[in-house]
This record gives structure tokens, C-alpha cells and sequence, in this order.
């Protein structure tokens, strides 16, 4: 047999051998879902929902060092403490199921898009209204009864970020105890979460007709929809909306959160986080199970776009005066293609899991 023969046959020994491996790669077993469910929660779910207590705890400590002693540098640290506080939600923001759920506190903690202002006009409301009030005065039952736009983040940053009423709202008595009231619900129902999610780890030991989970896989598919659903969201909601049509048209108010000029570094904390549960969680990864079903170059074309957003999400900065200049908008329309190329890929990935994601929570919307 000759040279050329001898290469012909080894290149199709290869293809074969390549068609055949593709051919026996399966979808995940029972087995490898629950060892992926026990990892995202474990390493992912409870150490940022962790965080994030501890950072809102801090948060209501600062306003309460304010409160009692309101100098400049307590109300910049407080303010400090806040940006910490948001981010840790920005990091665990796209968890919406679980004990965040439950009794809307995901809307309580961070009521967005708030396309109507209610939460400045009832902020107001409850200041004026309130002028005698102590911070007691603001218990569960006033929580239990206040709107979801008055209850978490987003009422805080206007506190303490408004600068068009900042010195209005500081010369109320209402304004500290009403501050504070917020900041220690705040506290509560992050740490609440933390605790709860202890309990629900039961959903996770025990599939049955009956339980929370039929299937580890049907569990599994709610952590992906977790994944797989928030990059649209980010790409429509965070970006384009206040980007507008064209630079001269864009609307930096309506980003997510403009006041205390985070809006871009909720974006990086939000696609930090989703890389982190797609592939930091080691072994039982969402990129190590796309690899062990056959789609290895899939698996790191995934990793890679995350590496490259966030690079090019470092490399851009809060508007000046709400407004771009024309190299800043085209570096956020490319972060937008990109995220849009991410989702779509993130979105065919589960196919060869063999994960229905189903309803997505945004086409009601």
C-alpha cells in the first residue's frame, strides 16, 4: 500500500473514530444531574445567598452608625456599604426560585423595572406621612402592608443616591427611621434565605411524584433555566432598553441602577456569576457535563464568550452625565451582540443534555 493510501486511511480511521465517539457520548445519567444539583447549590446557590446576608447585614449597620451619628463619613461609608450590599444581589439575581420566592421577597428585595416611579412617589408619601414615626414604628406589619417598591434596594439607593431630593429627604425626621426600617427588613429576609435554603435541600435528597422534584434532572433543569435564561434578560433589559435606538436616543435612566452609577458593574457581577455556575463549580459543571456528552467544543466556545464579555464589560465605564460618547456606545452595542451570541449558544447547549427548559419566565412579560 502506498504513502497516499496509508494517510487516506488513517484520516478516515480518524473521522470514524471522532463519528464514533460522538455516536456513544449520552445525556447526562440520574447520577450525574444530582451530583451537578448538590455542586450549583453547595459551591454556588448557598455561598452567594450567604454573601449576600452578610453584606446587607453590614448594610444596616452602616445606616445605623449614620443614623446615630449622621457626619459625612458615616454617610459615605454607608453608601459604600450599599454598593457592596447591591452587588452581592447582582450576584445571586438570577436565582428565582426557592426561598426568594416565597411571599414575592425577589420583587421586595429588588423591585425593577419600576416603569411608573412608584417607588420615588411612594417614598415620598411615606416620608411626609410619617414625620413623628420611629424606626419602630416601621415593623413587620407596615412590611406586610407596603408596597414591593418601597421594601428593598432600589428604595435605598434613592435614599441615599438622589441627589435632587438627597437634602430634602435628610432634613425630615422621618427620613433615618424610615432608612433604617428598610435596611434591617432588608437584612432579615436576606438572612431568612440562607436559613430557609437549609431546609430545602431536602429537595434535592428526596424525587418523588409527590415531592418538589420528580427526577434530580427536573431539578436540574430549574438551575438551568437559571443559567440559561438570565443572559437574554441582561442583554434586553440592562443594556439595549437604555441604550436606545441610536446614541443620540439613549436613556441611561432607565439602566438598572443609575443613581448610584452601578449600572454597569451590576452587569459585570451578573455575568461574573453565571460564568461561575456554568463552569466554576469543577467537575459536576455545566461545561464538564456538555463535555462528557460529546460537545466538548461547544463546552469551551461557552467558556471563552464568558471570558470575553466580561473583558470587554472591564473595559467600560459608567456614562458622565448619563450620556456616551460614541466609542463608550459602541463598546456596550458589542457587549449586547455578544450576550445575545452567548444566550443563543447557552440555549442550544441543551439539546445534547436533553433539558426541556420550557416556559420562560419573560414571554409573559
Amino acid at each position: 500500500m502506498n504513502s497516499t493510501k496509508v494517510k487516506a486511511n488513517l484520516l478516515l480511521a480518524v473521522v470514524l473514530s471522532g463519528v464514533t465517539l460522538t455516536a456513544n457520548a449520552e445525556s447526562p445519567t440520574d447520577e450525574r444531574w444530582q451530583a451537578f444539583n448538590k455542586a450549583a447549590v453547595s459551591e454556588h446557590i448557598t455561598p452567594y445567598y450567604e454573601r449576600l446576608a452578610q453584606s446587607s447585614e453590614s448594610l444596616s449597620k452602616g445606616i445605623s452608625s449614620y443614623c446615630a451619628a449622621p457626619t459625612e463619613a458615616n454617610f459615605e461609608t454607608a453608601r459604600v456599604s450599599f454598593k457592596n450590599a447591591l452587588q452581592s444581589w447582582q450576584g445571586i439575581q438570577h436565582i428565582q426560585f426557592g426561598p426568594v420566592t416565597l411571599l414575592m421577597r425577589n420583587f421586595s428585595l429588588q423591585y425593577w423595572p419600576d416603569k411608573k416611579n412608584l417607588g420615588s412617589k411612594q417614598l415620598n408619601r411615606l416620608l411626609q406621612e410619617n414625620q413623628q414615626a420611629n424606626v419602630e414604628d416601621f415593623d413587620d406589619e407596615f412590611f406586610a402592608r407596603a408596597s414591593v417598591a418601597v421594601k428593598g434596594y432600589p428604595a435605598l439607593e434613592r435614599l441615599l443616591f438622589d441627589k435632587k431630593k438627597l437634602a430634602q429627604m435628610q432634613s425630615l425626621s422621618s427620613y433615618c427611621p424610615l432608612m433604617s426600617a428598610i435596611s434591617q427588613h432588608v437584612a432579615q429576609n436576606t438572612r431568612s434565605i440562607v436559613n430557609e435554603w437549609q431546609q430545602e435541600l431536602a429537595n434535592y435528597e428526596n424525587y418523588e411524584e409527590e415531592a418538589v422534584y420528580e427526577s434530580a434532572k427536573e431539578a436540574a433543569t430549574e438551575i438551568l433555566k437559571a443559567l440559561v435564561e438570565p443572559i437574554e434578560a441582561i442583554s434586553d433589559g440592562k443594556i439595549a432598553a437604555p441604550l436606545g435606538k441610536s446614541l443620540e436616543k439613549m436613556r441611561w435612566r432607565k439602566s438598572e441602577s443609575w443613581r448610584s452609577e452601578q449600572s454597569i458593574e451590576n452587569v459585570r457581577s451578573n455575568v461574573a456569576s453565571l460564568h461561575h455556575l456554568y463552569s466554576g463549580v469543577g467537575k459536576n459543571s455545566t461545561k464538564q457535563l456538555l463535555i462528557e456528552s460529546g460537545e466538548a467544543a461547544l463546552a469551551e466556545k461557552i467558556d471563552s464568550q464568558f471570558g470575553q464579555i466580561e473583558a470587554l464589560l472591564n473595559d467600560v465605564a459608567e456614562p458622565k452625565n448619563m450620556q456616551y460618547d460614541a466609542a463608550q456606545y459602541a463598546q456596550l452595542v458589542d457587549a449586547q451582540a455578544q450576550l445575545k451570541a452567548l444566550s443563543n449558544d447557552l440555549l442550544g447547549s441543551m439539546k445534547p443534555l436533553d433539558i426541556q427548559l420550557g416556559f420562560n419566565r419573560r414571554d409573559g412579560d
